[in-house]
């Protein structure tokens, strides 16, 4: 879990370069640390869970020659601890000629905050469809981004989206109709633009991979709580991932623009289910993105 208590206000939202955020020093074959001084982003105060998943992917690339990563399954254990370093600890589950699987663990002060399971497969002639279709939505250069619209709607919307959202944030994020997230609650589909514009100079096709990653923890668990609240931390709500799964079908480029289409299935008992497809702008589908969170109704102030 992210989070367990809110502080009084949104942690400070820092411009962090894609450098910084997949920041690793490695100190052995199999262990790596990050500093965890520099957060964006997590408006509740501790790491960003999207951070976690990227670094620990990374770690884990490290280790297998060139096959991409195929998936991920991670959990969140505890709320890791801004400016506190992160232990990365790397399990070699498998080698084989096509494959591979990784399980890292992060620790801060001996204390396990993150575990992910990871898959690598080396690319081969097959079978290929895509019968997901991307939904018709404005282009990027279309749609506002998300700190423009909680500015010029600063009187109108919830004061925690003023907080959260109108600082620089690492990532460009632009919301298909916003005023669906921020003054409307209905069960419907969210989608909303997003990339990296800082990834430009890198190739590295697996670095690419891990800041997709990053990007997909940006707004996921929320559509499980639209329909019922604004979806963001607040004084009435506390939302934090649990877990994060994700499958890489087709290679992605973070730098260019890629939409993700999100639903819920189900909410329930404190939890929701939050299910993401991302499209590259062209329309291929390039990954389909799983996270459970927890869903907690607090007393307003």
């Amino acid at each position: 879990m992210k989070s367990v208590a809110l502080p009084e206000e949104g942690g400070q939202q820092v411009n962090e370069t894609p450098e910084q955020i997949l920041d690793l020093r490695r100190l052995d074959e199999d262990h790596f640390v990050a500093s965890g001084t520099i957060d964006a982003g997590n408006p509740i105060g501790t790491l960003f869970g999207g951070r976690l998943v990227g670094q620990a992917l990374l770690a884990a690339s490290i280790g297998v020659e060139t096959m991409p990563i195929t998936s991920f399954h991670a959990y969140f254990l505890a709320g890791g601890k801004v400016g506190e370093q992160i232990d990365y600890r790397v399990t070699r589950l498998r080698d084989s000629r096509r494959f591979a699987n990784r399980q890292v663990s992060a620790f801060q002060q001996g204390q396990m905050i993150f575990t992910l399971m990871c898959e690598f497969h080396t690319p081969e002639a097959g079978f290929d469809h895509q019968h997901a279709v991307m939904p018709d939505v404005p282009p990027p250069e279309e749609v506002m981004p998300i700190q423009q619209f909680v500015r010029e709607h600063e009187g109108r919307i919830d004061l925690s989206a003023v907080r959260n959202f109108s600082g620089v944030m690492p990532i460009e994020l632009r919301p298909v109709a916003p005023e669906s997230y921020f003054m409307r609650r209905s069960d419907q589909p969210r989608s909303f633009w997003f990339r990296l514009p800082g990834a430009t100079m890198i190739d590295d096709a697996r670095l690419h991979q891990c800041l997709t990653a990053y990007g997909s923890d940006y707004w996921l668990a929320g559509v499980a709580a639209v329909p019922h609240i604004f979806p963001t931390n607040g004084r009435e709500l506390l939302i934090c991932s649990l877990d994060h799964a994700m499958w890489f079908h087709r290679p992605v480029r973070c730098d260019e623009w890629l939409l993700h289409h999100t639903t819920s299935p189900s909410a329930g008992e404190g939890l929701g289910l939050a299910q993401g497809r991302i499209f590259d702008r062209h329309g291929r589908l390039v990954a389909t993105t799983t996270q459970e969170c927890l869903l907690r109704r607090l007393q307003p102030v």
